[in-house]
């Protein structure tokens, strides 16, 4: 049943119960009453696994409504360059647990991956390799402090840690790399340490948990973000991921700083609360850390062990409006900080999605007026005119960016 477009389409989110949730911090944002489980993901958008509910429109989600009419839901600008689709998803993540050690395609490996055939061998052969086409960008921005693994350490780092943890295996494994330290060996050792056999893989978790131990009982600088990986040695002691986590980079956001994730990154989201917005995909590719299917074949072949974590810094188009641009074109992320007397003019021509972080916000849109709370949260279309924002508060703003790769300027109303 098709709906007269509206302006402004309040939205409810799905919650995603994954183990690694926290019981306490989503349900908290949300002003919702925990119920004993874990409430890993909060998303907002139009993926078809769990697209979000249009309040205003029973019984229909938001993928159906940007399926009914994409020119007026998405724009034509949009629609040419991701298809009759959104291109994001946004997303409240609260991270208890390590979650799995992941690494996600190019859009070229993404398409070439999904027109290939799963092997004979494989769970669901005969099956695309890949669940769909896109790439899967990510960018998160912090509202607690956040950790991360994100990117290999460069050699004389890789090194450093290992000679630092001991252990004759991981000694052994080493010595390619002590005699050419370049980035090429550290993508031969990773390879080595994820196609260890089962025997060896126990040894060399082993050496890890030892070696971190002894650097804690010795107050070594590095004993505290190794703390993880020690977490992990327990959770999985025939995992050689646990070992590969200790030559990453540890990553630390502070409340308001943003990290992208770009293509062939490896990547694994430690501890905290944060906003995530993400290309709308599912080609996630994971190495180990999980009991979920692992793929160390495609991992290794999309890895780009010269990947670097990305911090994002935000332009500030005006007082109180930040905007986080990773350089991708799926999407980009606004932050709106209202003080008394304060309002934003957002511009239109865009799908969006604006949810509330803090505090009581009014919209106002074409004649309509709609009143969000923290956790509370619209989808404007993109043949909606601009949003003028007013209130006491904060809002996240998430749509498309351009095809530049800039941001839409928006101003003080």
């Amino acid at each position: 049943m098709s709906v007269a477009p509206a302006p402004l389409y309040p939205l409810d989110g799905r919650v995603q119960h994954y183990a690694w949730g926290s019981r306490e911090s989503l349900p908290g944002f949300l002003g919702r009453t925990p119920d004993g489980r874990p409430w890993a993901e909060w998303w907002l958008g139009a993926h078809p696994t769990a697209p979000s509910t249009v309040g205003s429109v029973p019984a229909t989600t938001l993928d159906v409504l940007v399926g009914q009419d994409p020119a007026v839901m998405l724009g034509e600008d949009s629609r040419d360059r991701f298809g009759p689709r959104l291109p994001f998803l946004l997303k409240v993540l609260a991270v208890a647990e390590p979650l799995s050690l992941q690494v996600h395609p190019s859009v070229d490996q993404a398409r070439d991956g999904y027109w290939r055939e799963r092997p004979a061998d494989a769970p669901a052969p005969g099956e695309p390799l890949y669940a769909d086409e896109w790439a899967k960008p990510e960018m998160v921005l912090a509202l607690t402090r956040f950790d991360a693994f994100a990117g290999l350490r460069p050699p004389a780092g890789v090194l450093a840690r290992l000679d630092a943890l001991g252990g004759e295996l991981l000694a052994d494994l080493a010595r390619p790399l002590r005699h050419t330290p370049t980035t090429a060996a550290v993508a031969e050792l990773v390879t080595a340490l994820l196609g260890l056999s089962p025997q060896a893989r126990r040894q060399a978790v082993e050496e890890v948990a030892a070696g971190i131990e002894t650097l804690a009982r010795a107050e070594a600088p590095e004993a505290a973000e190794l703390s993880v990986s020690a977490h992990l040695a327990r959770r999985y002691p025939d995992d050689p991921a646990v070992v590969v986590s200790v030559l990453m980079n540890h990553v630390v956001l502070e409340p308001g700083e943003a990290m992208a994730v770009p293509a062939g990154l490896l990547h694994c989201y430690t501890s905290g609360l944060a906003v995530e917005i993400q290309g709308t995909s599912d080609n996630t590719l994971r190495a180990g850390l999980t009991p979920k299917q692992v793929d160390v074949d495609e991992v290794l072949r999309v890895i780009d062990v010269t990947a670097q974590p990305q911090l994002v810094w935000p332009s500030e188009p005006a007082s109180g409006l930040e905007t986080f641009h990773p350089g991708v074109p799926d999407f980009a992320l606004d932050r709106l900080c209202l003080a008394h007397a304060t309002e934003f003019r957002l511009s239109g021509g865009v799908p969006a999605i604006v949810l509330a972080m803090d505090g009581t916000l009014r919209l106002h849109a074409d004649g309509v007026t709609t009143v969000l709370r923290r956790g509370e949260a619209v989808f404007v279309p993109a043949a909606t005119g601009p949003v003028v924002v007013e209130g006491l508060g904060e809002a996240v703003r998430a749509r498309p960016g351009t095809a530049e790769g800039d941001q839409q300027v928006d101003g003080a109303a």
